[in-house]
Parts: structure tokens; C-alpha cells; sequence
């Protein structure tokens, strides 16, 4: 079976992806470079994410939330499930 990883153009299309990810690890790379990981929490239909980021370190906190606007993000990542090879 084939992982489709494509994108389509646009933010609506992008936030409509992200929502399949809805409570797992990913990793956001914002326009401004920025990198966040953590359990992608919501993505609602007037294009705003919510990331559950932990063991953050600087400053130090054990869990944050961090809300942006899904036109702030230039790609995701995620760890596929495993296939069992």
C-alpha cells in the first residue's frame, strides 16, 4: 500500500491535511524558519493550529501550547506508521 505524502497548494488544502494528523507527533517549519514539534491538538476551520509542545527547553517548561495561523506554515512532517518489515 502506497503513503501518499503529497500536498496540494494552497493553506485551505494544508489545513485540511493537517487535520488527519490530529493527535499525533508532527514537526511544523514556519515561513520564518522556526521549527516546532509536538502532538498536533486542532486545526479549525478559520486556518488556526494548536500544538501540544513538551519538555521545552529554553525557557523551561514541561508543556505549552502554541497556537498559529496555518498561512504561518511552510511544511510538516510525521512519522509514518510502522509497516511491520
Amino acid at each position: 500500500m502506497a503513503l501518499d505524502l503529497s500536498l496540494s497548494l494552497g493553506s485551505d488544502n494544508l489545513a485540511r491535511y493537517l487535520r488527519r494528523y490530529i493527535g499525533q507527533t508532527v514537526t511544523l517549519r514556519t515561513r520564518s524558519g522556526d521549527m516546532v514539534e509536538g502532538t498536533l491538538r486542532r486545526v479549525t476551520l478559520d486556518g488556526i493550529v494548536s500544538i501540544l509542545e513538551t519538555s521545552m527547553v529554553s525557557p523551561f517548561n514541561e508543556e505549552a501550547v502554541l497556537v498559529l495561523r496555518v498561512t504561518d506554515i511552510e511544511s510538516f512532517s510525521f512519522e509514518p506508521p510502522a509497516t511491520g518489515l
